[in-house]
């Protein structure tokens, strides 16, 4: 799978600037299976948003949070998290944040699926 260049990422689900990313991404089966690392700087997030795929996050620096409609967690480096399908959801730092937040995501989902933005 060719792996891109790192570049900011910017697109209807972030909550503020553009995100630091480097990915990859190849079809499968039927299915598109994405990967990148993104970096959060402090006071970035997403928006609520859901995938028609299950999304695996695995944070790989810094501290930062994940949160659904109901529940919100400060996670940290070495952390996995795992949002089912159609889950709303964001990830990011809050304003107040002294340094960086990484995470690579993996996403399986059919061809053609798009990230929806809920808020």
């Amino acid at each position: 799978i060719p792996e891109s260049e790192p570049e900011e990422m910017d697109s209807d689900v972030q909550e503020s600037t553009a995100l630091w990313r480097k990915g990859v991404a190849t079809e499968l089966d039927g299915n598109t299976v994405r990967s990148a690392e993104v970096t959060f700087r402090p006071g970035e997030r997403t928006k609520f948003h859901t995938h028609a795929g299950v999304q695996i996050l695995h944070v790989t620096g810094g501290s930062g949070v994940v949160a659904t409609r109901e529940e919100r967690r400060t996670v940290t480096e070495g952390d996995m998290i795992m949002f089912p399908p159609g889950e709303e959801h964001w990830h990011g730092t809050d304003t107040d944040a002294e340094s960086p937040f990484s995470h690579v995501y993996f996403i399986v989902e059919a061809a053609g699926s798009t990230t929806t933005v809920a808020e």
